[in-house]
């Protein structure tokens, strides 16, 4: 079974040095052709889209810029704007997925309140999205270790969200690291989900790393979220205890055993 892989550059491949077109090289040249960004905004996107015209590289993911609390309704209008700005740099850059969160929860506001009100947001941005044919992916993320506060920190409430906007300017990134971090069962959670299911990423448990490096049996979580439907890359979105190619061996080992 092949294992086809999204490197994120922000984290690996930094040997080649500070500029992400060189990391993009770095990536080519050893057979990574499907790369993953955070930021826009304070990249140099003239070195990003000359490395990826270069070596014939795909963008998988970039971020939507600024951590907004998408339940006060007040944030909404900064959103869209995010969203704006990000389209417009995915598609100079051929991305077609950037990535969201919900954004912390309000405390004084029941969780059901709030959930229809982040709603409204990722409504309003998909809207903006689908129009350029870019895709929203909302990501859940864990509030046990990397992310407290965060409302939307189980799958559960992603899919949810998902299909209540029921876009196709709105889709599902499922972070099997957060995911398994909040103590999930994948196949359960994903379980008749795999239609808003846009892209998956992983990393080891406990401290993120990368796969093989901890207590997670990756050779059976790949297969479950191959046998699911899934069968797009892997975003490899982990701090590598090694040199990049060094801790990519393990991955790759765990690959040739699917």
């Amino acid at each position: 079974m092949s294992l086809p892989l999204s490197v994120n550059v922000e984290l690996l491949f930094r040997e080649a040095g500070d500029d992400l077109g060189d990391r993009i090289r770095a990536a080519a040249d050893h057979g990574y052709g499907v790369v993953e960004i955070w930021s826009h905004s304070d990249k140099d996107l003239d070195s990003i889209e000359k490395a990826l015209s270069d070596t014939g590289s795909t963008l998988h993911t970039m971020l939507v810029e600024g951590r907004l609390t998408l339940a006060d309704a007040g944030t909404h209008e900064a959103f869209t704007g995010h969203v704006r700005a990000a389209v417009e740099a995915a598609r100079r850059l051929g991305c077609t997925r950037i990535v969201t969160g919900s954004g912390v929860g309000l405390p004084y506001m029941k969780r059901a309140v709030q959930h229809g009100i982040v709603v409204e947001a990722l409504k309003a941005g998909a809207d903006i999205a689908a129009e350029h044919g870019v895709t929203i992916v909302l990501e859940n993320l864990n509030t046990r270790v990397d992310h407290p506060g965060t409302l939307f920190d189980t799958t559960a409430e992603c899919i949810a969200a998902v299909r209540a906007v029921g876009s196709p300017g709105l889709a599902l990134l499922y972070d099997a690291y957060h995911s398994l971090q909040m103590g999930e069962e994948p196949a359960r959670e994903l379980a008749g989900a795999m239609d808003v299911v846009s892209h998956v990423q992983i990393a080891d448990l406990p401290d993120r790393t990368e796969p093989g490096t901890g207590t997670v049996d990756w050779a059976a979580r790949l297969r479950e979220l191959r046998e699911l439907g899934y069968a797009g890359p892997f975003g490899l979105e982990y701090l590598p205890t090694t040199e990049s190619l060094a801790s990519l061996r393990a991955i790759t080992e765990i690959a040739a055993g699917l």
